[in-house]
């Protein structure tokens, strides 16, 4: 298993052929996502590179309309030739590629394509001239020791960085900045749920839009050698936005893994890694749940929903039952895991916030807080409490 990462800088290229690399990705600015090289910079390293014996892979891995398309004609043209292979995720970049190219290609599959057939079709569209697939991270290890086997090229796969979660076109961050910026400069935020207490998402809006990452990491380098095992045939690491010092330090713990060196990386490093799914796919966790028989039962004395709880606060039910809710009524609520809680209504207020006797059917009524109630319990009257 090869090592593969990115360059901006000749230091990072050295570091690069010191740690035993034999290719290097270069990212110039109109054509890569994340790219800060000019036309110029990229020749200039991309000499280097060769003169180094590494191997160079340009970087096309924006996502383009028609109109953009045809803008970047010129600026992949005028790179090609000091290329040795090109790095594509656009669909379209690779039907221009196959068509107007003789250079290997390596297509970046990493965004809704996680069925084997669909993978393979994209290299049967290639045909001959695709040398590398890159490999999802959403998928387990199980998958990927199947396809990296059953895959006719070579597979690639994250083995170190950020994760995206969401992108767009838009420029985002400059619309909140009161100050004019600079056309095409980049800006670099922190960003955090009003719906959760998640915080700390890295952004970054550019001249290609607006991204939005992980809190967490990307971090599979103590599965380095299970992945070799499985014939994963290149291992990324993505440090483009930490010291350069990392970049070495990741790639020897890849090729001789080391426990207390891993725990002091993960202890130093700015973010918390997580392994995603790779030990298992976790999509399809809430489908028990949305299936549970306990879940299921409307019938009888069936009242209605939890729909939200807030603790010390109150509990919100919807109100199924055309006999309503009143505070006369005792109540039975059944958890998804089968507990059963039993209450008599000491408050019952309506979305209004406002003290009532009743709240008809089809409306939410707040009863006060009952502990260890989650939301989806199901209500039912009680005739009396035990």
């Amino acid at each position: 298993m090869k090592l593969t990462s990115y360059a901006r800088t000749l230091h990072e290229l050295n570091i690069l052929k010191d740690q035993g690399y034999t290719e290097i990705i270069l990212e110039p600015k109109s054509l890569s996502r994340f790219g800060k090289l000019s036309q110029e910079e990229f020749i200039t390293l991309s000499n280097r590179s060769k003169e180094l014996g590494l191997r160079v892979l340009l970087e096309w891995d924006i996502l383009m309309t028609e109109d953009i398309f045809l803008t970047k004609i010129n600026d992949i043209k005028g790179l090609v030739p000091f290329a040795d292979a090109l790095r594509v995720q656009d669909p379209g970049a690779l039907h221009w590629s196959i068509v107007n190219t003789d250079k290997p290609l390596q297509f970046i599959a990493e965004n809704g394509n996680h069925n084997l057939k669909a993978l393979q079709g994209w290299i049967d569209l290639a045909e001959e001239k695709l040398e590398r697939l890159i490999l999802s991270i959403e998928l387990s290890n199980t998958a990927i020791a199947e396809y990296v086997q059953k895959l006719s090229v070579p597979c690639e796969l994250l083995g170190f960085g950020r994760i995206l979660l969401f992108y767009t076109p838009r420029p985002l961050l400059s619309a909140l900045v009161p100050e004019k910026v600079a056309h095409n400069q980049e800006l670099a935020a922190l960003g955090e749920s009003e719906e959760s207490p998640h915080k700390g998402f890295p952004l970054v809006e550019n001249q290609h839009g607006t991204f939005m990452f992980h809190i967490k990491e990307f971090c599979l380098v103590e599965f380095a050698a299970e992945l070799k095992e499985m014939g994963l045939a290149y291992f990324r690491i993505d440090q483009r936005w930490e010291s350069p010092s990392k970049l070495s330090e990741i790639s020897q713990l890849v090729k001789e893994f080391d426990r207390p060196a891993f725990e002091t990386l993960k202890q130093d490093y700015s973010q918390d890694l997580m392994r995603g799914f790779y030990h298992v796919n976790k999509t399809d966790v809430l489908f028990a749940k949305l299936k549970n028989s306990r879940l299921q039962k409307r019938e009888g004395d069936y009242v209605g929903e939890v729909l939200e709880v807030e603790k010390g606060s109150h509990l919100a039910i919807l109100v199924k039952n055309p006999q309503g809710l009143k505070t006369t009524d005792l109540l039975k609520i059944l958890h998804p895991k089968g507990a059963i809680f039993e209450t008599k209504i000491y408050s019952l207020k309506n979305l209004s916030l406002e003290d009532v006797s009743s709240v008809p059917a089809g409306e939410v009524a707040m009863i006060q807080f009952v502990g260890g109630v989650w939301v989806k319990s199901q209500v039912f009257y009680q005739h009396e409490l035990s």
